[in-house]
């Protein structure tokens, strides 16, 4: 228990302090000032999950394979890296490679924070709280992004070099907590001889495995992947938008403070709405609430936008949760971050396609064709989803 215990508030440790990034709120104005253009701003953007989509499923392996610790200390060494080349970069060679940097920290860290608390737990036969667990972990995650936003911009007021020299400072904490982590047991992937690439595709035919032999997981993963594409479209557009609709900058800022926070609310009752409804009921009763708020996001007026605009953003901090741990209770422990990561790799490959393409799209129609768009491919795609299922099942 003590064992257990010790794991897990480390890795709560880790999590505030692998959180801070200064600049989260501020690198566009950092970019634009060593000057950035807004295209090269938006090629940066699309570099970084560009190494999303290629390096996701092989770290992925690399925890299933060599240890969860392993890659969460590399994943912080890369986020190191993205705070010194932001330091030190004046030219978009450079910071490419600090946006380069950063995607590959994201895939590092994809699915070995989830895998290494969901095993620390099942080795004392206590799976049952991973909700409680992964809601605190994603609550601490928030509450501390919001604090280095928060922060950031005192910082900038000083000096570009503080606020990348404290995000460095931030990281090289974080590895305290982690080289105190024990590596927990866990089931280890079959050796199948050969070199080391053979093992590597065994490990990931194992994951597509998990995918074919669970149908229960269809429904849930495609529509988490929809819904989480959609938001990360929402809420980086949905700045400009509002300033459009003659919010001030400071109540924008204020909105996007209060999803935070009440998002580290939800992240941390998700466990209560776990025990009291079934999984499915979940699903299917957030997916129509996230339809009706998506649809107040667009065509209601003034402040009801705004409230859409915060309901919408608490499902998936409530949902996220509960999925995960509906999705671990049928994973292995050899595959429960290569699973993971194909998940991160199709939502990073939805989102660097269509995330272009609608800012093309509201160029030309406006922020609320497009908007009307984007739930129409959302409602005709999910609802074809579910059609499909239920007719292959009958």
């Amino acid at each position: 228990m003590f064992k257990t215990k010790r794991n897990i508030y480390m890795l709560y440790f880790y999590i505030f302090f692998a959180q801070l990034f200064f600049d989260r709120a501020l690198w566009v104005i950092y970019l634009g000032d060593r000057g950035m253009t807004f295209g090269q701003i938006g090629l940066l953007e699309a570099f970084l999950h560009l190494a999303i989509v290629l390096f996701e499923v092989p770290t992925g392996m690399i925890a299933d394979l060599y240890g969860r610790k392993v890659s969460l200390v590399i994943g912080n060494v890369f986020s190191l890296f993205y705070g010194l080349f932001m330091l030190i970069s004046g030219t978009f060679s450079m910071f490419t490679l600090a946006f380069l940097s950063m995607g590959i920290m994201v895939t590092f860290h994809s699915g070995a924070e989830q895998a290494f608390a969901y095993d620390t737990l099942k080795n004392e036969n206590r799976e049952k709280d991973y909700t409680k667990v992964i809601g605190s972990m994603t609550a601490l995650a928030l509450l501390s992004l919001s604090l280095a936003k928060f922060l950031g911009g005192f910082m900038a007021e000083i000096s570009w070099e503080l606020v990348y020299g404290s995000t460095i400072f931030t990281h090289i904490l974080a590895l305290i907590p982690l080289f105190l982590l024990k590596e927990p047991e866990r089931e280890k992937t079959e050796d199948i001889g050969g070199r080391w690439y053979n093992q590597w595709v065994h490990q990931f035919k194992s994951g597509i495995d998990v995918w074919k032999r669970n149908s229960v997981l269809h429904q849930p993963v495609v529509l988490f992947i929809l819904a989480s594409a959609v938001m990360v479209i929402l809420v980086f557009y949905g700045q400009e938008y509002f300033i459009q609709l003659g919010y001030s900058s400071v109540v924008v800022g204020a909105v996007f403070t209060i999803e935070g926070l009440l998002g580290v609310v939800m992240a941390k009752i998700a466990y209560k709405v776990e025990k009291r409804f079934e999984f499915f009921n979940i699903l299917y009763y957030g997916l129509g609430l996230f339809l009706l708020f998506f649809i107040l996001f667009i065509f209601a007026m003034d402040w009801a936008i705004l409230l859409s605009f915060l309901f919408l953003a608490q499902l998936l901090s409530l949902f996220e949760p509960i999925f995960s741990s509906f999705v671990q209770n049928l994973l292995n422990s050899n595959v429960r971050s290569t699973f993971f990561s194909l998940i991160g790799l199709m939502e990073s490959f939805i989102i660097m396609i269509s995330f272009p393409l609608f800012g093309f799209a509201i160029e030309r129609t406006g922020f609320t064709n497009g908007f009307a768009g984007l739930l129409l491919i959302f409602f005709t795609v999910a609802a074809g989803f579910l059609i499909a299922q239920k007719f292959r099942k009958s």
